[in-house]
């Protein structure tokens, strides 16, 4: 099968979003596009004396409405839509993502509960899918912006994560700021002290090791190296203005191994206004 991005919808307003930015990445990639809805037959027949099809036509509707959404956007592209019964759709698009390059969801969809960001379909598929996930907020990306910042902290994670900002770059353009984010308490190391210059050299020079190997293998690649005093989840969201994507590995070096999502990816995840990359590690 050729290269395609997978997309999953609902047809709800942040999915439509979702799609806008699928579209766009799918035109500077040169890669066609997969829309994928899925319904529930039975589950919806039980809660509600309606036609048991009634399911299936929505998420046709669902599907139809995205990809016209993005052929406004990217004329361009190859998009194609499928309905598929289940009753999970994390499972259904985590399955068929194992023949896409990418996954792009909305951050959450018509049955997000109150109060929250970040839906329980989104949640499982960036933490199941073994390939780069997407995460789409409902807050438009700047147009302008170009630049990815990426999580780094020397575990092998990290060092695949770069590979996925670099890649993503190539495509759209734009700089790739790798960024090793530190904390240490303030009356332990004070702000501006000889103690904290020392250890934002040591955490430099960690940096710097960590990108290494990638760099000899993209020796042109312009890459930024960032060193933040601030915690790691914080400094993703807040350490370098103005991009258009974060890219975060599944787990980190602190990562405990049974969990697929870390408290860095999480928090990222549920405290981002811009479009969040999750990457696994492949052995992990």
């Amino acid at each position: 099968m050729s290269e395609h991005i997978l997309v999953g919808t609902d047809g709800s307003k942040v999915a439509l979003s979702a799609a806008e930015w699928a579209a766009l990445e799918a035109e500077d990639r040169g890669v066609g596009v997969t829309v994928v809805g899925v319904y529930d037959a039975n589950a919806f027949h039980r809660r509600l004396v309606r036609p048991k099809d009634l399911a299936e036509r929505e998420a046709e509707r669902a599907v139809t409405t995205t990809i016209a959404r993005m052929a406004e956007v990217a004329p361009v592209v190859d998009a194609v839509g499928e309905v598929v019964e289940g009753p999970s759709p994390a499972r259904e698009l985590i399955l068929r993502s194992e023949s896409a390059t990418l996954v792009v969801i909305g951050s959450y969809g018509t049955g997000l509960l109150h109060g929250t960001r970040l839906g329980t379909v989104a949640d499982q598929v960036a933490a199941h899918s073994r390939v780069p996930v997407v995460v789409v907020p409902h807050v438009p990306t700047e147009t302008d912006a170009r630049d990815v910042v990426v999580g780094v902290d020397g575990s092998p994670g990290a060092e695949v994560s770069v590979e996925a900002a670099l890649e993503f770059t190539a495509a759209s353009g734009g700089r790739v700021h790798a960024l090793w984010a530190w904390s240490a308490p303030e009356a332990m190391v004070p702000i501006g002290s000889p103690e904290e210059e020392q250890l934002r050299r040591w955490r430099r020079a960690d940096l710097d090791k960590a990108l290494r190997p990638v760099l000899k293998r993209h020796p042109n690649a312009d890459i930024v190296h960032e060193v933040v005093r601030d915690p790691p989840a914080r400094a993703l969201l807040t350490g370098v203005p103005r991009v258009r994507l974060i890219v975060v590995g599944a787990r980190g070096a602190q990562g405990f191994s049974p969990l697929p999502l870390g408290g860095v990816a999480r928090g990222v995840l549920y405290h981002s206004d811009i479009p969040v990359m999750v990457v696994h590690h492949p052995d992990v």
